[in-house]
């Protein structure tokens, strides 16, 4: 034997062990290998004693002597160090005072930004590591500056991470558990929401069937209850605002579940205002029309609990309609309100044709009140002429209508819309008038009076201020093929606008950051933030693929920042939350405010096949979809052209997309989806170039001249290939 290797002897036997001889011929080794094991057995224990840890041996923790130290033969109890929670307690103690030290050290500018950094992270050592990245080892001699150079290797998501926390947390520990839940059972459901929690699948939904989409139950559990969002509402006599036979309370409740759902979201009315005059029949804040309107819009929300209330929608829809044409002729604010209300629930009612039609209304008629799309020094001499008794009405009103417009022409973005060229003037909802002017931004922000909704509208009437330039420059005054403008310019607006939404979201209250106890609608708005960005970077990711040189983002420290870097970005957070909102928030079955996540993601996938879990979050987005149809019918023409995306992009087979479109397709509504209008882009890329070829509709109906053509041709790229797994997912591109 080489000297190289030491020899074995065998192992000594116990005297509780008996020999093999002792066992029968052909026995001994089973019985044997049961006695001795060959795999040594873990000691499983949290703390070896001092003894131990010096020889670095194994040792199982046993106290007042450890089985390694009687063997030796010590006479001695065993000393064990601190225990592991005097440990961690130091740990945490040392790293609050290097933050202490940091706070001290830098200047009140920075120590504001530390500040920000420790409330956004639970964890002090995640938020102590940010910290440390920002700040310069070389510290500059003028009193130690946040180094541009600290995050230069490091990568454009790390450095948004640690220098934007607000718009781009790390993944906090409730989302991992909720997407490494999602990831490892390939399915998502809608879990315990505020109002609730969705119905357990039927039994059949936990069989083998590899179908992604679990069966269709429309009911919520018989644990649901919807209470009333305000007592007021137990006194109302809905008889007096329509004609359509329904029960008091059950209005109360469609109301009810609107207002503390879409509302906070959309403020097109200020909610006191409203329900005093709903339930005193009073026509100051409160009209026919705006009652239908919110009566038809919330029927389909309300469907996704009870589809007997279906016959009600096409009523409601009738009485809106009749109303908002006798009323045409006059401008006022309850019948803007309604206009955009109207507008909305024709969306999710499959007659998007009809939107372009009060999109255009609405814009006309804001500015021929001058609430918006007017100089900003005639806005304000028309402001101050308004009533004290309306100027909270008028600021929820102006508002409301502007940011609805800007977020149709942005998320749905139909050739025809009509732009405001102003926003208003008019204060913000919460903030205190000052001669009738806006300056919030200097304001003390007043709470709202009603806790449902929060400081999302607010907020959000600033998001969509900043976004209308967007919106002006990338559709009103961009021709098609809008893949033809200036490179260079064009990316330099970009780029700007970019910085301005990242850097103001670090300006957020703190109801505003996400977190594990966040209301729905804050993390809608955090969805439409990273929507918005996605479709400020999208043009310059096209471009890129035919540019002469690299497109870089100029104001960005780090090698790697370009645009498409910085999409990848906003796409990883957007997976984030879509999947978390689906699992947490019972609403993300029956509102569709949210749905524009869905799209974008769809779009960020495919063709990308080299995310891991492409195939997942395709199959996450069509279920959300197969969910939402039941009270919206525009979802069912939309999943549909999601997968003839798929397929057309040839990321799918024939025969694999016709398998998904049956299962999507199983329980499918009653209603045909023939007559479904969504002229809304779907291929979010061709719709640069083509927009009527890139609509929801086009894309729905060509579904099946699609899979004939790639039959046909025979280029099918993975015929009856099996779904791939996904536990190789990468958590940091989620």
């Amino acid at each position: 034997m080489s000297r190289r290797y030491r020899q074995l002897l065998s192992a000594p036997q116990s005297d509780s062990t008996p020999s093999s001889e002792s066992y029968p011929s052909g026995t001994s080794s089973t019985f044997a290998s049961r006695s001795e094991p060959l795999k040594r057995q873990r000691i499983g224990t949290q703390l070896a004693c001092n003894a131990c840890r010096r020889r670095k041996i194994r040792c199982d923790g046993q106290k007042p002597q450890c089985e390694a130290c009687r063997r030796r033969g010590e006479t001695q109890s065993c000393i064990y160090a601190q225990t592991r929670a005097q440990s961690q307690a130091s740990k945490e103690s040392e790293q609050a005072l290097q933050l202490f030290e940091l706070l001290k050290s830098g200047s009140e500018s920075h120590a504001l930004e530390i500040m920000r950094i420790i409330r956004s992270h639970g964890d002090l050592g995640t938020a102590l590591s940010i910290a440390q990245a920002k700040r310069n080892p070389q510290r500059h001699a003028s009193g130690g500056e946040w180094a541009p150079v600290s995050t230069r290797h490091l990568g454009l998501q790390f450095e948004l991470m640690a220098r934007n926390p607000v718009g781009f947390p790390p993944m906090s520990p409730f989302e991992f558990r909720i997407i490494k839940a999602a990831l490892s059972t390939g399915r998502v459901s809608a879990g315990h929401g505020e109002h609730g929690s969705m119905a357990e699948p039927s039994p059949s939904s936990s069989s083998s069937d590899p179908n992604p989409f679990p069966p269709h139950n429309p009911y919520i559990s018989s644990r649901f209850t919807l209470s009333l969002c305000d007592e007021r509402l137990e006194n109302l006599v809905i008889s007096f605002w329509t004609t359509v036979p329904i029960a008091d309370e059950l209005a109360g409740r469609i109301i009810s579940l609107y207002l503390e759902t879409d509302h906070p979201l959309l403020g097109t009315f200020d909610p006191s205002l409203f329900l005093n005059d709903l339930v005193s029949c009073s026509l100051v804040h409160c009209s026919r029309l705006l009652v239908n309107a919110i009566m038809y819009w919330g029927c389909q929300m309300y469907s996704a609990y009870d589809p007997a209330i279906k016959p009600y929608i096409a009523q409601f829809s009738d009485e809106a309609e009749g109303r908002w044409t006798k009323e045409k002729p006059t401008d006022s604010l309850l019948r803007l309100a309604g206009t955009q209300l109207l507008g909305l629930a024709y969306l999710g009612d499959g007659k998007d044709h009809y939107v372009l039609t009060y999109v255009a209304e609405a814009n006309a008629m804001g500015t021929r009140m001058g609430l918006f799309g007017i100089d900003p020094q005639v806005a304000a001499i028309k402001a101050r002429e308004i009533a004290p008794e309306l100027r909270n009405a008028s600021s929820y009103a102006a508002w409301g209508a502007f940011n609805w417009i800007v977020l149709m022409s942005l998320f749905y973005q139909q050739p025809g819309l009509s732009y405001p060229t102003y926003p208003p003037v008019l204060p913000i909802p919460g903030h205190p008038w000052h001669n009738g002017r806006d300056e919030s931004s200097e304001s003390v922000r007043e709470p709202l009076h009603s806790a449902y909704m929060g400081d999302t509208f607010p907020v959000l009437c600033r998001f969509w201020r900043i976004i209308h330039e967007v919106t002006l420059r990338y559709y009103r005054d961009q021709c098609h093929p809008r893949e033809r403008w200036d490179d260079q310019a064009g990316l330099a607006f970009a780029e700007y606008k970019y910085r301005e939404l990242i850097a103001w979201a670090e300006t957020l209250p703190q109801s505003m950051v996400r977190s594990e106890h966040s209301p729905h609608h804050v993390l809608i708005f955090h969805i439409w933030f990273h929507v918005a960005l996605l479709d400020i970077l999208r043009p310059f990711t096209v471009l890129a693929r035919s540019a002469s040189k690299p497109m870089r983002l100029k104001t960005f420290p780090c090698k790697k920042g370009s645009p498409d870097v910085a999409y990848k970005v906003s796409v990883n957070q957007l997976k984030r939350l879509i999947v978390v909102y689906r699992k947490k928030y019972v609403s993300s079955t029956y509102t569709m405010l949210w749905h524009t996540a869905l799209i974008r993601v769809t779009n960020a996938l495919l063709g990308n096949t080299k995310d891991s879990a492409w195939r997942f979050y395709l199959s996450f987005c069509l279920e959300c979809y197969r969910s939402l149809r039941h009270p919206y019918r525009f979802a069912e023409a939309i999943g549909q052209s999601l997968l003839s995306m798929a397929l057309q992009s040839g990321d799918l087979s024939a025969s694999e997309a016709r398998h998904m479109m049956q299962q999507f397709e199983e329980n499918r509504l009653n209603n045909p989806s023939d007559n479904i209008r969504a002229t809304f882009m779907a291929d979010l890329n061709l719709a640069m170039t083509d927009p009527k070829e890139a609509s929801v509709e086009n894309l729905s109906h060509k579904f099946e001249d699609i899979a004939l053509f790639r039959e046909f041709t025979n280029q099918q790229s993975s015929e009856d290939e099996a779904m791939e797994s996904n536990e190789d997912v990468s958590w940091e591109d989620l």
